[in-house]
């Protein structure tokens, strides 16, 4: 299943390249083998927790990846997060945890082989991000969002096979896609829209940040499980009810913490005028005539020179007292 949906997304991204004519490569070979070791690891480690936990616990685990993401924002990337933003996504970490003691007490066969495997995936994946946004969006020539997919899912696709090889893995899947005709188009076309997710993903994080684009896809998860219990009804406890508690409260608190800093993307403003002595100011005579006189410093280097001034007021010159 990681090796078709590796290799789907290399190929709608290369298509979506083609149709976009993106055709010259910004990332380095080596930033995408990088990446796509970092995507493996997160897709694979992740579906192999699918063999201990059920879909919705997976889900909200991995919606507490905010806390391991802003880790490895400030180890990758040097930001800085207060102790209320780490509270508040503590509050996240607390909510998933009760989710999963609700589910261990409807699944007597739950294993907790399942959380160190899901672990694994949410450090992998809280890596991937910020390499993605620090590699490929915060560099001098940024690259695209399907150049990023293509290369690193095709990188991807290729250490899948590698894994599968020594197993017989891949002939099971094989010998089962036979018997099953059905299976194979339905995870390719999964996989195609998973692309499309990822694409607005990547977006998010060349806009926003890893962080922040995380916060937005827990809330996105929270409503998956949700909609779970909706089409598949199973019992409910109060760890479901309370967990959930937990999660909505810390996902609001965080949101506005990101809100009142700013947002960890900071965009730079850039002025003419370097220096306020740069700026005309207006004096009077000391007979209180009310007489005019105009001051210029040294305009900025990237402003105008001192021959190219513009008049002010509108164009025109000061009148006269």
């Amino acid at each position: 299943m990681t090796l078709l949906t590796a290799a789907t997304m290399a190929a709608c991204g290369q298509l979506e390249r083609i149709v976009t004519r993106d055709t010259r490569r910004v990332g380095s070979l080596r930033s995408y083998l990088k990446l796509s070791m970092l995507t493996l690891s997160g897709m694979y480690f992740t579906n192999w927790s699918l063999k201990y936990l059920n879909y919705p616990t997976r889900v909200l685990f991995k919606s507490s990846k905010l806390v391991p993401t802003m880790v490895m924002g400030t180890v990758m990337q040097g930001r800085a997060y207060s102790a209320l933003e780490y509270v508040a996504a503590a509050g996240l970490v607390l909510g998933v945890a009760l989710f999963t003691l609700g589910d261990a007490e409807l699944r007597p066969d739950f294993h907790p082989i399942g959380i160190g495997l899901i672990t694994l995936g949410v450090i992998a994946d809280a890596a991937t991000s910020n390499f993605e946004e620090k590699e490929f969006f915060r560099a001098g020539q940024p690259a695209t969002q399907p150049e990023v997919v293509t290369y690193s899912s095709l990188f991807g696709s290729f250490w899948a096979l590698l894994v599968l090889l020594p197993t017989s893995e891949l002939s099971d899947a094989l010998e089962h896609s036979s018997r099953h005709s059905s299976v194979l188009p339905q995870l390719v076309a999964s996989a195609a829209c998973g692309y499309v997710s990822v694409s607005f993903v990547l977006l998010l994080i060349n806009l926003y940040g890893a962080t922040v684009t995380e916060l937005i896809k827990s809330m996105r998860k929270v409503l998956t499980i949700v909609l779970s219990f909706v089409l598949y009804p199973k019992p409910l406890s109060n760890k479901y009810a309370l967990g959930g508690a937990f999660v909505l409260a810390s996902l609001v608190a965080t949101h506005e913490l990101q809100k009142r800093k700013g947002g960890d993307v900071q965009t730079p403003t850039h002025s003419p005028i370097k220096d306020l002595s740069a700026v005309p100011h207006i004096e009077r005579d000391g007979d209180g005539d009310g007489a005019v006189s105009e001051s210029f410093s040294e305009l900025a280097d990237e402003g105008l020179d001192d021959n190219e001034a513009q008049p002010l007021a509108g164009g025109k010159p000061l009148p006269s007292p």
